[in-house]
């Protein structure tokens, strides 16, 4: 991914009509989508739905709750990577990651599922929000607007058109048996995206310069780290104190706490910021998932052997 942005920069000007081909972008966007959404068995999540209360609370607190902590923090980055934080803050949550990572904890992934259709469904709306709000003037509403009909156009509704395909048993068997061959593409599709975004970046920076330094990076990656390793710990804890199973517990933290990529990244090149942010996110969430997932399972496995041993011990 890295390589691809450095690539990207490096060959900003012979490239620039990539980067400024705005179809090509969120069409690659759409198929991404697509592939991702059209190996999950979201009909099967009846016994989910009944119970409510974990999925939406991981929902607030990924749409509602960090694009909150981040913002008094985001101005410290300076404007450009400021801006990109926000954006990295109100993208929705990822299944990539997300279900991944609850399911290797033992958690409920289905929630995980749910948290992902709730805030990407909702995105064409909550995302533009949260960057007019806590933004605002630095934005034409005219781009904002469009904004709006481009997710629901080549976000939402690839989506549903995924779920529609499921409902040919031969379509989604072959999507669910294929399942990694699926998510191969749709990485493809996102490190097209990224480089994408690079060629722009790199071109925007020779035109007018760029503000960025190393500090406003290490800003950026404190404030990320802390928001993302906080939201995390807070929803195990409410989930814990309303008194959910472990399993949803762990689902909230995770689902709670996760950003997908794709979004982030299209709507950083679409507004002009920094993508650095949502990289930052991505690349930190994969690595703070897996010592959070090692942790968890260690715990599960502590309590385990002391079940075993307390008749025992007893005895």
């Amino acid at each position: 991914m890295f390589v691809l942005l450095g690539l990207g920069y490096i060959l900003a000007v012979p490239l620039a009509g990539l980067a400024e081909s705005a179809w090509l972008k969120w069409a690659i966007v759409s198929v991404t989508m697509f592939m991702m959404a059209w190996p999950l068995r979201f009909a099967q999540l009846t016994t989910t739905l009944t119970r409510p209360q974990a999925a939406l609370l991981a929902t607030v607190l990924n749409v509602g709750l960090i694009p909150l902590l981040v913002w008094p923090f985001a101005w410290l980055a300076g404007a450009e990577v400021g801006c990109g934080m926000i954006v990295a803050a109100a993208t929705p949550s990822t299944l990539a990651t997300g279900a991944v990572w609850t399911r290797r904890a033992g958690g409920n992934d289905g929630i995980a599922m749910i948290v992902t259709i709730l805030t990407n469904s909702t995105c064409f709306f909550v995302l533009p929000f949260w960057i007019y709000w806590l933004i605002g003037v630095e934005i034409e509403p005219s781009k904002l607007i469009g904004t709006i009909y481009k997710l629901l156009a080549f976000v939402v509704l690839p989506i549903g058109l995924a779920q529609l395909m499921r409902l040919h048993r031969a379509s989604a068997n072959w999507a669910t048996d294929n399942k990694s061959k699926l998510s191969g593409v749709a990485m493809a599709g996102v490190l097209a995206v990224v480089f994408l975004g690079a060629i722009g970046m790199g071109n925007r920076a020779g035109v007018v310069g760029s503000n960025t330094t190393p500090k406003d990076l290490l800003v950026a990656a404190i404030v990320l780290v802390s928001v993302h390793c906080f939201v995390f710990w807070l929803g195990m804890k409410i989930g814990k104190a309303i008194k959910l199973p472990w399993p949803d517990q762990i689902a909230v933290g995770f689902a709670g706490s996760q950003k997908t990529l794709v979004i982030g990244l299209s709507m950083s090149i679409s507004l002009g910021f920094s993508m650095l942010p949502i990289l930052m996110y991505h690349t930190m969430q994969l690595a703070i998932g897996t010592i959070l997932v090692e942790r968890i399972r260690g715990q599960r496995r502590q309590v385990a052997d002391q079940d075993a041993s307390g008749p025992a011990s007893e005895a």
